[in-house]
């Protein structure tokens, strides 16, 4: 039988979280789950033994972070629809019954509302994850102002379903760097897509988590990482003829420039960690810069290859 629906997970380190994960998502036929295990400790490999249940192994000298174990899981992926899951994370109860009411409409995407809680307590989290992606998604109305929001200010992969197909021929990749290795990903889908729905039902639930990846302290390799991003972000805006996005589009309310970011490190991180990403942005600006037109040159490439 041909799949229906293919679920993309990472995974480091946290099968009780996997297992969590995986009970949420109804055994069918027609589904299929791939888990990239990427290089956890050998007692606490991904072991979750279900029939519809494929697992990958990244090992050590090939381990690049998520952005690589998507990359992995989608192309072992058969189904007609891709869904992307995080391990520590789950799925609402029903949220098939959501999914199937457009599974043959043409579209090439879907948006679907998302929750959020703490991971230990399956209480509403202190620190609500979901809240930016609710507010787009509850005053969507169809007007040009809300459709840009949706599609270009927010990037979890989780927030949507996408048609394996328009995937495959534009060739989209996630980034292989340690963090926001979604972001250019979800700006690739978004700037191609023709046809999408909207439904504000929830489907999808994050979790909060103290020392997770998303919420740990910043790292040298982090904050190098986040200031080429937000300044390739900003040229790719610039060439969609939307340069006002750059102030607008962190999170959908505050501005993604390297100084507001520089900003937020001394006021959020140790002085010194905030002192190092100013020295480093100082002094590898016009590096940065010079590297700053790779989103746009990406897009272009896919641009022409569609052209032919």
């Amino acid at each position: 039988m041909d799949k229906t629906y293919s679920f993309v997970i990472p995974h480091h380190n946290t099968p009780d979280l996997l297992q969590r994960l995986i009970d949420t998502i109804p055994q069918r036929e027609d589904i299929e789950i791939i888990v990239v295990d990427d290089n956890s400790d050998e007692d606490k490999k991904a072991t979750v033994k279900r029939p519809d249940v494929k697992t990958i192994f990244i090992d050590k000298e090939h381990t690049k972070g998520a952005g690589r174990a998507r990359n992995v899981g989608m192309d072992a992926a058969t189904g007609k629809w891709l869904l992307f899951a995080d391990a520590d994370d789950f799925y609402k109860s029903n949220f098939l019954d959501v999914l199937d009411e457009y599974k043959d409409d043409d579209i090439e995407m879907l948006f679907f509302n998302i929750d959020s809680v703490d991971s230990d307590t399956l209480l509403p989290s202190k620190r609500n994850r979901a809240r930016a992606h609710q507010i787009l998604i509850n005053n969507y109305d169809g007007s040009t102002d809300s459709i840009n929001y949706l599609l270009f200010f927010l990037y979890g992969p989780w927030r949507r379903m996408i048609l394996r197909d328009y995937i495959i021929r534009h060739g989209f990749q996630f980034e292989e760097i340690c963090v926001t290795n979604d972001s250019f990903f979800s700006l690739q889908v978004s700037y191609f897509a023709k046809r999408w729905k909207v439904d504000k039902r929830i489907v999808y639930c994050l979790t909060y988590k103290e020392g997770s990846l998303t919420y740990s302290r910043t790292t040298k390799q982090k904050y190098v990482t986040i200031l080429n991003v937000f300044r390739r972000r900003a040229k790719l805006f610039n060439y969609m003829g939307h340069p006002e996005w750059n102030w607008k589009s962190y999170r959908g309310y505050f501005s993604q420039s390297p100084f507001t970011y520089l900003y937020r490190l001394y006021r959020t991180q140790p002085v010194k960690i905030a002192i190092n990403a100013t020295s480093y942005y100082l002094s590898h600006c016009l590096s940065i810069e010079k590297k700053s037109f790779y989103y746009v040159n990406v897009i272009k490439t896919i641009e022409n290859k569609l052209s032919k």
